[in-house]
């Protein structure tokens, strides 16, 4: 009978063990290029606080205005990147400025997380659920 409760303990532990963790991120972790792991995706971060985006899936961003961009294909863009919160941090906006596929400007938010051993971030849209369109950096770019 005593046995019952370690076998739920070892199985809780080995759960939980998978479960990705928040990790925050400074500059230097940032710039650089990120790709989603199917490869469509893409975001060029620059040391001056600049940007590029495409190949996202629109459902991965939430639109402030009433209509979506035009168009059904996923979504590129440009403008400026800042940290959510002071730096080292897990959370970053994206003020996309230029259109692309956007009628601009729109803010995105991303949140970093580490599971596996690599450091991830993913578009947050809903604040009850933490994960999202994931991208990882693949390369970095000069400062």
């Amino acid at each position: 009978m005593a046995a019952l409760p370690l076998v739920f303990l070892v199985a809780f532990a080995l759960l939980t063990a998978c479960d990705p963790e928040q990790v925050p991120l400074r500059k230097t972790d940032v710039v650089g290029s990120w790709h989603s792991d199917d490869g469509r995706g893409r975001v060029d971060f620059h040391a001056d606080g600049r940007f590029e985006m495409s190949g996202i899936p629109r459902s991965a961003i939430g639109f402030g205005f009433d209509e979506a961009p035009p168009g059904k294909g996923p979504l590129s863009g440009k403008g400026t990147w800042e940290f959510a919160y002071d730096e080292p941090s897990t959370g970053i906006q994206l003020r996309i400025e230029v259109a692309g596929s956007f009628f601009g400007p729109e803010i995105a938010s991303l949140e970093s997380i580490k599971e596996d051993g690599r450091t991830k971030m993913y578009f947050s849209v809903d604040v009850d659920k933490m994960y999202g369109y994931e991208i990882r950096r693949v390369s970095e770019q000069p400062q």
